[in-house]
């Protein structure tokens, strides 16, 4: 049976789609959109009690005991008003750290704290957290250092925050690339702010092309996604000098990911001098001005 002319075009325009895999990438008005509620969650995430904008403390402990309070004589002083002059005892022993309370109302989960218990011991996996008030605190441990991580939920870095510089939006830097994988897998030194380096297993790398010039980045594993830090030309002038991270998905089949360089972010050291923040080696630090994503934010 013979087709019609218009049955012909139909088909032809059908197939061409089919060919063409930029034919099925969002719109760049679909694509605003997906950025935009990218930002809004991540905004949410910086606000929320776990976020980043509310640590207002870092300690490292010595072995021993650390005394935190308000008083100006704490081993740990707390510079916020309104809070007790003395408020517990920190012990460090060998890997495990114990926690005496010497006032009312502080709390483990709803129950209020009245005696010494072990907060932290990571042969056991235990972590805790206590709160006073609108505080919290837990420990963290960065390679063999311990630190006491103390967040204020309702601190004006929280209730004063309002939002992020970014460059516009441009769907040009939705970049397709491609995940070649470290057979075997490659440890890769990291280093944190704190100038601690630890090796860190990267299950590859990507490589990708930009105005006809080739780039790649070793990535880190984080479960099913892959995990960048890099710095760029903007790196110190319009974006942080310690660099940006980004998350990917990693590939289902094949080898093709999707960087989308709109959604590339601001470590926690922006927002807080109390983070460990890991820094870009040396093979991510990209001869590319990535004019997307997030800018620097406040004196950084």
């Amino acid at each position: 049976m013979k087709q019609s002319p218009f049955f012909l075009i139909l088909a032809f325009i059908t197939i061409a789609f089919a060919c063409n895999p930029k034919a099925n990438q969002p719109n760049e008005q679909d694509h605003a959109a997906e950025v935009e509620a990218w930002y809004q969650d991540r905004v949410k995430s910086l606000k929320a009690d776990e976020g980043w904008l509310n640590l207002i403390g870092l300690h490292w402990l010595e072995i021993g005991e650390t005394t935190f309070g308000s008083s100006p004589e704490s081993g740990f002083r707390l510079a916020s008003e309104g809070f007790p002059d003395a408020i517990g005892i920190f012990s460090l022993e060998g890997d495990k750290v114990y926690f005496s309370p010497k006032t009312d109302s502080i709390f483990l989960g709803e129950n209020e704290l009245k005696e010494r218990i072990k907060i932290f011991d990571s042969e056991d996996q235990l972590s805790e957290k206590l709160s006073l008030g609108s505080l919290k605190w837990n420990i963290i441990k960065r390679a063999d250092a311990y630190g006491v991580r103390l967040r204020d939920l309702e601190t004006a870095a929280v209730t004063q925050f309002e939002g992020i510089e970014r460059f516009p939006v441009d769907i040009d830097w939705k970049i397709e690339a491609k995940f070649i994988p470290y057979v075997p897998v490659r440890e890769i030194p990291i280093t944190n702010v704190l100038g601690q380096t630890t090796p860190n297993p990267s299950p590859g790398y990507l490589e990708f092309e930009k105005d006809g010039k080739s780039y790649r980045i070793d990535a880190l594993d984080a479960e099913d996604e892959l995990y960048l830090i890099i710095a760029d030309n903007t790196s110190g002038e319009e974006t942080y000098g310690g660099g940006r991270y980004m998350y990917v998905k990693k590939p289902v089949s094949g080898d093709l990911v999707v960087l989308d360089f709109n959604k590339a972010y601001n470590p926690p050291c922006v927002f807080t001098p109390h983070a460990t923040c890991p820094l870009p080696p040396r093979q991510n630090m990209l001869d590319l001005a990535i004019m997307a994503g997030e800018k620097t934010f406040g004196e950084h």
